[in-house]
């Protein structure tokens, strides 16, 4: 007689080990939880190792696979091999994804019976996917959605407005799907704690972080600091991350001859003390799904500007907003969020972030799932 199989309670499949996006964050945030609560997972991450990030979590209660290729788009197809030999050990209870070709990947494979009918199968949407790309991509992604999404159990957005906006561009498939709203979560506490670590060099300046990549609207920040910057001469402009548009947006830098003034500082491992020693924190993004970076940055400083790059942003007390793609209205509020008295706002964003459990969060999508779920 065969080895009867453990149980798995949580699988995890990411892209890559950095934790610089927002649904890595959560995941590594998730994880980190469930495995305080003594919640078996198995995490496959389907790139090579690159960081040590995730390396602490690794216990009793959590193992972690690295598919050894550069690209990811190869980790993908190969990823149904390493999801069988879980199965030769364990019986999977529930896997998350927050990826949308690796949502439908796994939808499909319980589709074909890869993955047992009885393995919950919950996705997040990380974007507004129809809004943020178009030609081919899109077409790769449709394909994604409507192959894997019908056999998914629960589907998760992060605001009403992406739910809206999913079920208005795939309704077919989504017709008798499970799919919910739940707010992205913080962790507070880790957040303040990291926040200790060290103190940047740099007095004065404005932070802002994410991929340098269009989305983020990066080059709108570096036009409105242009405006603005014979106004703040003893502030610098501070950029974290790392992307494809580096070498533009340094250009563009150089064209102004701000070299000195504003920093493509490059990606950082602990982005808390930046924030919290920051006099603003701007997020300047084109569309989000849910910014995670402006929780972050909530959590650590009482001075912020956030274009309406997502839906829930209007509703935010105490943080200045501005629409997207304007360089006269982002540096209007910059210099007006600058001069702001900000002592009120800490109690204001304590509040809002409090709603924002890890814990709760899985208590929401726990009791989601024990609910009858549609096939």
């Amino acid at each position: 007689m065969g080895t009867k199989k453990k149980y798995l309670d949580w699988l995890f499949i990411l892209p890559t080990d950095s934790l610089g996006g927002g649904a890595e964050q959560l995941q590594f945030n998730l994880v980190q939880h469930l495995i305080s609560t003594r919640k078996t997972c198995h995490v496959i991450i389907i790139t090579q190792k690159k960081r040590h990030t995730w390396a602490k979590l690794e216990s009793d209660f959590l193992n972690i696979t690295y598919i050894p290729v550069k690209n990811w788009y190869l980790g993908y197809l190969l990823l149904p091999c390493y999801i069988l030999k879980l199965k030769f050990r364990y019986r999977i209870k529930k896997i998350f994804t927050s990826q949308t070709l690796i949502n439908g990947l796994v939808g499909f494979l319980k589709k074909i019976r890869f993955i047992e009918r009885n393995t919950t199968i919950i996705t997040r949407e990380s974007n507004t996917i129809y809004k943020l790309i178009s030609g081919k991509k899109l077409k790769l992604y449709d394909l994604a959605y409507k192959l894997g999404y019908p056999h998914v159990n629960l589907i998760i957005c992060q605001t009403d407005y992406m739910k809206k906006e999913l079920i208005k561009s795939i309704s077919k498939v989504l017709e008798h799907k499970n799919v919910i709203t739940i707010p992205n979560p913080i962790n507070i506490e880790e957040n303040n704690q990291r926040s200790e670590e060290f103190k940047p060099e740099t007095d004065k300046y404005i932070i802002a972080a994410g991929r340098l990549v269009h989305v983020k609207g990066f080059d709108v920040l570096i036009d409105a600091f242009k405006m603005i910057e014979q106004e703040i001469p003893d502030h610098k402009l501070i950029i974290l991350g790392e992307g494809y548009l580096r070498n533009d947006l340094q250009e563009q830098i150089n064209n102004y001859n701000l070299q000195d003034r504003i920093i493509l500082h490059g990606f950082v491992n602990n982005v808390y003390p930046y924030f919290k020693n920051a006099s603003l924190c701007v997020l300047s993004s084109r569309i989000e799904g849910f910014p995670n970076v402006l929780l972050q940055m909530m959590s650590q400083n009482e001075r912020i500007v956030s274009t309406l790059s997502a839906g829930d942003i209007k509703d935010i007390e105490g943080i200045y907003t501005c629409e997207t793609e304007s360089k006269d209205l982002l540096a209007h509020n910059i210099l007006n969020c600058l001069k702001d008295g900000s002592d009120h706002k800490r109690t204001l964003f304590d509040t809002y972030l409090s709603k924002r459990t890890v814990d709760s969060f899985i208590a929401e999508v726990e009791s989601q799932i024990s609910k009858p779920l549609r096939q």
